[in-house]
């Protein structure tokens, strides 16, 4: 345990070495950093004042944070926050972490120009991280949102009304849209549903296996495309001639997902890599004259 009257030096020297004990190098580093901005100690002041004492109550809680770290609970959920997009999301077990690859689809959606008065509408919303990005970087649209489950969708309008941005907020099922009371047709289709299959659980930690809800995650693997097949159904439906699609994919399913959508008469069907070189969003259109 990191002792009282310790320096801010030998704090987050003492973050770093019990984190990398969960974590590789670069990732403990960060969370140290998040730490110690957490409980008061930004970067300006431990790197400007290496000397200046810890708070007792201040080293009572970083000890209680390391204590959480060590059985594996995200460092996300033991904050209760993430940052996404610049903004600050309240966060817990009933929705999913905010993923940097998330965050590059939504500024890469940013570079492209809507008009004021466009309707978007994010797919799964989960923590509200995609919707209410949309609607701080288009506070001129109308923005949509549609989670299946109710503790989700709580803290997504939570995180809303914290944020102060005006969300559409819709309780429903993307694979049952016989029970979807959505009239809206809309400029621009967002989703980054579950993908990840069954199969490919042992790669991936135990933070995210034992703590992060599974329905977020996880496909089966008979049937990978799923939600991707109901997402072309939505925009069948809902998305207006000439409008845009933008998904999050498994990178190792990119052939096989947008042939979903060129089989259903899709135009600029474009697989899109990510910043790691992989194949992660696929893009696509509406013809101008619809199908």
């Amino acid at each position: 345990m990191l002792e009282n009257h310790a320096t801010l030096a030998r704090t987050r020297s003492y973050l770093e070495t019990e984190i990398c004990k969960k974590y590789p190098t670069r990732e403990a580093s960060s969370i140290a950093r998040m730490i110690m901005e957490h409980t008061g100690y930004p970067s300006s002041i431990y790197l400007s004042d290496p000397h200046r004492m810890a708070g007792s109550g201040n080293i009572m809680q970083i000890n209680k944070i390391v204590a959480e770290i060590h059985t594996g609970r995200p460092i996300q959920y033991i904050l209760g926050y993430t940052h996404f997009c610049d903004l600050r999301f309240e966060l817990d077990e009933h929705v999913l972490i905010p993923r940097p690859e998330t965050e590059e689809m939504i500024y890469q959606i940013r570079a492209d120009t809507y008009r004021s008065g466009c309707r978007m509408i994010d797919l799964g919303t989960g923590s509200g991280c995609i919707a209410l990005s949309l609607k701080k970087y288009f506070p001129g649209c109308e923005v949509y949102a549609l989670e299946k489950s109710r503790p989700a969708l709580i803290r997504a309008k939570e995180n809303g009304r914290l944020l102060n941005l005006d969300v559409t907020w819709i309780f429903g099922d993307m694979l049952q849209q016989q029970l979807l009371q959505v009239e809206e047709k809309f400029d621009l289709v967002v989703s980054n549903p579950p993908y990840v299959r069954k199969s490919e659980r042992m790669m991936m930690d135990d933070n995210v296996l034992l703590h992060e809800p599974g329905m977020a995650l996880f496909v089966e693997d008979q049937d990978p495309l799923i939600f991707y097949r109901a997402i072309r159904t939505f925009c069948l439906s809902h998305l207006r001639p000439g409008g845009i699609l933008w998904v999050e994919i498994n990178e190792k399913l990119g052939e096989e997902t947008a042939a979903l959508f060129t089989d259903a008469g899709f135009l600029d069907i474009t697989i899109r890599k990510d910043i790691h070189k992989k194949d992660r969003f696929i893009t696509a259109s509406l013809p101008a004259h619809g199908i």
